[in-house]
């Protein structure tokens, strides 16, 4: 076989091998967000159960929270897999950022002091919030990467207007209202602009 040959053959085995992973993460995802499904489900038949004001009723609405973010992050891996469409809905970016910050918390750690500025108003936009929660998780985790010795991170939302100049500096970016999501750490990696 020449080298051409040999090379391609091997593409192909690492591209069925890629497909394997992928239908295998799959199948866990799927399984994995129905047993979600029951615990989300038993965690509200229990809220209902208790006292609003007790701290039993508190500790059970963090655990269906936390089971609806692990949930909206299986449909990342049925996405990768190709088993689940993208889910658009209009939701408040606030009510996200402020729902995902004790997590934040625990994947910064100690060293990392986390500080979220939200928007006075809500700040809705038509998106997979799946997507959005991995993106700022992601974004957060990189960000700690870049503050070994410890930092600041700043998560904040807001409207911006772009205008007719910003829009002529981005191609496809049409002027007018838009919500922003903004990230920014006290670590290193990137340049200033």
């Amino acid at each position: 076989k020449s080298e051409r040959e040999r090379r391609l053959q091997e593409e192909l085995h690492q591209a069925r091998r890629l497909e394997s992973v992928g239908q295998l993460a799959g199948g866990v995802a799927h399984d994995f967000n129905n047993l979600l499904g029951v615990i989300i489900n038993y965690a509200s038949f229990v809220a209902e159960e208790l006292p609003m004001e007790s701290q039993a009723h508190a500790d059970v609405e963090e655990i269906r929270r936390a089971a609806e973010r692990g949930a909206a992050l299986t449909r990342q891996l049925l996405i990768f897999s190709r088993r689940e469409v993208v889910t658009l809905e209009v939701f408040d970016l606030n009510t996200l950022v402020a729902d995902l910050e004790n997590l934040l918390r625990r994947a910064l750690g100690e060293r990392v002091a986390l500080q979220i500025e939200l928007a006075d108003e809500p700040v809705s936009i038509k998106s997979d919030r799946g997507q959005i929660e991995q993106v700022l998780v992601n974004l957060a985790v990189n960000g700690r990467d870049a503050m070994p010795d410890g930092g600041h991170l700043v998560i904040e939302t807001g409207d911006a207007e772009l205008d007719d100049a910003y829009s002529g500096m981005h191609p496809g970016l049409e002027p007018g209202q838009y919500v922003r999501l903004s990230i920014t750490d006290s670590g290193t990696g990137m340049e200033q602009e």
